[in-house]
């Protein structure tokens, strides 16, 4: 039943998608933006659309998460991604993949900023009303927290008659419009998701919790964790095998008690996860056809000192594998020996047909960023901050979350070696969830720099850290002079 809800939620996306075009008149026998939203349903399908763009294969449906994954420190691009893990900026491929996220973030927060001005005049009931422009809100935030993060000060685009000249808005500026939208949020968000992959309260506090984390606003990163955790919604699903970790990520998993926020794919009517095709070998069992778009080494030191206890290992990490039609093994080759297993659907049939949902948010995400900002503010680790630290690890390594482990947990730590350990626990906790290049880039250019030159031998250039506003904004945009591209550019 949940299965049908999350498929039939999608379909509805896909249909306002295709029938929400602008009308110079009223029509009178089809739909039209003009005579649309009247109803409480077309209020809720207006806020479904706000999704295709971030479920495409040019966003979170997969070159977002290896554009950034490139640039980790424990994961190298191939192919066509090869030169981002160069760090000399983006070549001209990588700009089409960026100029493609850019698109779709900015349809997004066109289709949020349409329902926050047409969805009030419905008549409907208020509550609900209030929770459709809240999620309008929070989804906006999202995509303007992925634009600042990696183009920095962007056009701030608040209203569908927005002109098209705008010119670049300060880092903070978009920082502030983001904390808004949420803090909207948190006051009209309901507390539980109505169908799985809507945002909630907790979704809203979890969001803005990063965003401070991002700004080092350690206090305000710090409460609304502690928020989350102490009203007790979410929780780390329990492993004791490492294929207990299907629990969470598996393509049957509708949600999960971890689940704050993801989005949501079906293996039906091309409206699958195609992230899977680009992280696997060529014609693996766990998904169809396969680039090996990214790999690891064991020379990287996230790799190398990856202990055989943690269960995350082997369930993110293989070297070998079944072909799916000549039943034979195939090794990886010895240049580029590990793929990334942790997203996998044993029953995909074709490559837009993988159920797996794209976690954007989880408990973890709570967890972890309540240890490092608490961390941050207090001067040193508290009792609170190592437990939630070591809740993560302690289910990496297969045991009771709640139950202190001497020969698991994390002890005996200063200010800076706890933040280290905060920061590989993330690493190996959120693996090819598209977080690692951005949550290095939070420690400042020259420790990012340190990190690269350490893991991967390679320097990075100042055109890498920002990518290219797209040529067409440039070109169309008359607020922008040459002088607001990114460096590099």
């Amino acid at each position: 039943m949940e299965k049908m809800k999350k498929l039939l939620y999608i379909f509805s996306i896909i249909l306002f998608a295709a029938c929400s075009k602008t009308l110079e008149e009223v029509p009178i026998d089809r739909l039209s933006e003009e005579n649309f939203y009247q109803t409480a349903q077309d209020a809720e399908t207006a806020v479904n659309a706000i999704y295709a763009p971030f479920r495409e294969l040019g966003y979170y449906g997969g070159f977002y998460m290896l554009l950034t994954e490139a640039c980790s420190d424990y994961a190298n691009g191939r192919g066509s991604f090869g030169p981002v893990s160069e760090y000399n900026g983006l070549d001209g491929a990588n700009i089409g993949r960026a100029e493609t996220i850019w698109r779709f973030a900015y349809q997004s927060i066109l289709r949020a900023n349409i329902v926050l001005e047409r969805v009030p005049a419905i008549n409907m009931d208020e509550n609900k009303k209030n929770q459709i422009l809240a999620e309008a809100r929070f989804l906006r935030a999202l995509a303007y927290f992925d634009l600042v993060r990696n183009w920095g000060g962007v056009p701030l685009r608040q209203s569908s008659n927005d002109p098209t000249d705008l010119p670049r808005s300060t880092e903070q500026e978009v920082y502030d419009f983001i904390i808004a939208d949420l803090n909207t949020g948190i006051a009209n968000l309901p507390a539980v998701a109505t169908i799985p992959g809507r945002p909630t309260v907790g979704a809203a506090k979890t969001l803005l919790a990063y965003v401070y984390l991002t700004l080092a606003n350690w206090e305000q990163a710090r409460n609304l964790a502690k928020e989350v955790m102490d009203e007790g919604t979410y929780q780390l699903v329990p492993v004791s095998t490492v294929n207990d970790f299907e629990k969470v990520f598996g393509a049957d998993v509708v949600t999960s008690a971890e689940d704050i926020f993801s989005f949501k794919y079906s293996s039906s009517g091309g409206l699958g996860f195609q992230y899977l095709v680009y992280i696997h070998g060529e014609n693996t069992l766990y998904a169809p056809f396969g680039f090996r778009t990214i790999y690891a080494r064991e020379t990287f030191p996230l790799i190398a000192n990856w202990s055989d206890r943690d269960l995350r290992k082997e369930f993110n990490l293989y070297d070998s594998y079944i072909h799916r039609s000549t039943g034979a093994l195939v090794q990886l080759p010895g240049n580029e020996p590990y793929q990334f297993r942790k997203f996998k659907d044993l029953a995909s049939v074709a490559v837009d047909a993988s159920a797996n949902d794209m976690p954007v948010l989880r408990y973890a995400d709570v967890l972890l960023i309540y240890a490092e900002a608490a961390n941050q503010l207090e001067g040193g680790p508290s009792a609170e901050a190592y437990e939630a630290l070591n809740k993560v690890k302690r289910r990496a390594y297969g045991v009771d979350v709640n139950t202190p482990n001497p020969q698991v947990d994390w002890a005996g730590l200063n200010q800076q070696s706890f933040r280290d350990a905060v920061f590989q626990e993330r690493a190996y906790e959120f693996m090819v969830e598209g977080k690692r290049w951005n949550d290095l880039k939070r420690l400042g250019r020259d420790q990012v720099r340190a990190v690269i030159q350490s893991a991967k031998g390679k320097a990075i250039s100042d055109s890498h850290f920002l990518w290219p506003i797209p040529k067409v904004e440039m070109d169309n945009n008359n607020a922008l002079n040459p002088s607001d591209q990114n460096p590099g550019y």
